[in-house]
């Protein structure tokens, strides 16, 4: 009889004490029953031996004070729990209270298991390790998560469209598209995010902080991600590899849309004209030819333009910047494209042949012009006495027959 007495009562020293840890979470149970390390104490009375401390429970048939999922009723929710313990814990979801202070950076958790966890992140502790590639965790809830790359299992799936994740924390962002949620709001502008991370970028904009700088040119970027793929602007490395023709690229982004010129895939459709395109940014340069739309202005013609690249090729007109330089005469060009094409006077090739009588062309210009000595097409007219000729070259020579303006290499025809 006197073992039972024992017992029964360091059960209870046992249910008192979890109420500071996190009895829900079985899979920790090393980090969540604190009874383990209980023993007798000044502050926890030594187990009773005599027979007349065992007494009948006040209500009930059970031994616990606990009472059981009747009388453990959240006053909030109505939510019920099997022990009081557990229903101090969840009582703390409503209240917000926090109990458990880290000594070292002040932090506050409202379950002791929690404090327990995050300490280790202050003692380096990563006692949990994955049998696959050997890589340590502080927690085995972490380790689980990370067991999940190995696997490929995503066990949590969107009620809505069916897609599925690894982590639960993925699949509430994700349910955010659907719903429309965005609970996060600058401070600044009341600009609304669906994501927390969101809104600390965003929040850069405002403060100008750009904390990721690289060693080399000294540049700094708001994402390290970013920095990443700037370092191989420095480096040259191309890891992203083309599995059709093997050619390699320093971003995923541009593999993605390289293999599109394999597949022939044109997934941004235009709503106005229905013409597909294989880039987003193709796409969106195609409607401004719809919406008119031309927000780059040149500060010293005021000339507007559909695209920023356009406007910084113009603005050398004015500067007479000529950025792109020949390495074989050293002549210089304000376009690569205009590089490109000289480039040929050098090299000799000619990647333009008429289909009709095989002669090759340095330029496409020169081809179509050539095309229409087969075609016999004249789509220049002159506006005096209506003579058509196939060159706009033709027709200012014959418009001087009318003005009498000379050329200098008139003699020569």
């Amino acid at each position: 009889m006197f073992p039972v007495i024992v017992s029964v009562l360091h059960e209870t020293v046992k249910e008192e004490n979890r109420e500071d840890g996190d009895g829900a979470e079985a899979e920790n149970s090393s980090d969540t029953d604190d009874s383990t390390d209980w023993t007798p104490s000044a502050e926890s009375p030594a187990p009773q031996t005599h027979t007349d401390q065992l007494q009948e429970p006040a209500h009930g048939s059970n031994v616990s004070e606990d009472g059981g999922p009747e009388k453990n009723k959240c006053s909030q929710c109505g939510k019920r729990f099997l022990t009081r313990s557990n229903l101090n814990r969840h009582v703390r979801t409503h209240s917000g209270e926090k109990p458990f202070r880290c000594s070292d950076c002040v932090k506050e958790f409202a379950c002791r298991s929690d404090l327990k966890r995050h300490i280790r992140s202050h003692m380096g502790e990563k006692q949990f390790r994955c049998s696959v590639c050997g890589k340590s965790f502080s927690q085995n809830s972490n380790l689980k998560t990370h067991m999940r790359t190995h696997t490929g299992e995503k066990p949590f799936m969107c009620s809505i469209c069916g897609k599925n994740f690894s982590q639960n924390v993925y699949l509430k962002i994700h349910l955010r598209t659907h719903t429309g949620e965005k609970p996060f709001r600058c401070s600044v502008c009341e600009k609304i995010f669906s994501r927390n991370g969101e809104l600390k970028l965003h929040m850069m904009t405002h403060t100008g902080e750009k904390p990721f700088k690289c060693s080399i040119c000294a540049m700094s970027f708001t994402q390290n991600n970013i920095l990443e793929k700037h370092m191989r602007t420095h480096t040259g490395e191309k890891p992203f590899m083309c599995s059709v023709c093997a050619v390699s690229f320093s971003r995923y982004g541009n593999l993605k849309s390289h293999m599109r010129t394999h597949t022939g895939e044109r997934p941004f459709r235009c709503s106005f004209c229905a013409m597909c395109f294989s880039q987003n940014g193709h796409l969106k340069r195609h409607m401004k030819l719809h919406t008119g739309d031309k927000p780059f202005r040149c500060p010293v013609c005021g000339k507007n333009f559909t695209l920023n690249v356009n406007l910084k090729i113009h603005t050398r007109t004015h500067t007479g910047e000529k950025p792109f330089r020949c390495s074989v005469c050293v002549k210089s060009f304000s376009r690569s494209n205009i590089l490109k094409k000289h480039m040929r006077s050098h090299t000799g090739e000619k990647p333009f042949r008429c289909t009709v009588c095989g002669k090759s062309f340095s330029q496409n210009g020169n081809l179509n012009t050539h095309m229409r000595t087969h075609t016999g097409e004249k789509t220049f007219t002159c506006s005096v006495c209506g003579k058509n000729f196939s060159q706009n070259g033709h027709l200012k020579r014959h418009t001087r027959t009318h003005t009498g303006e000379t050329h200098s290499n008139d003699q020569f025809l």
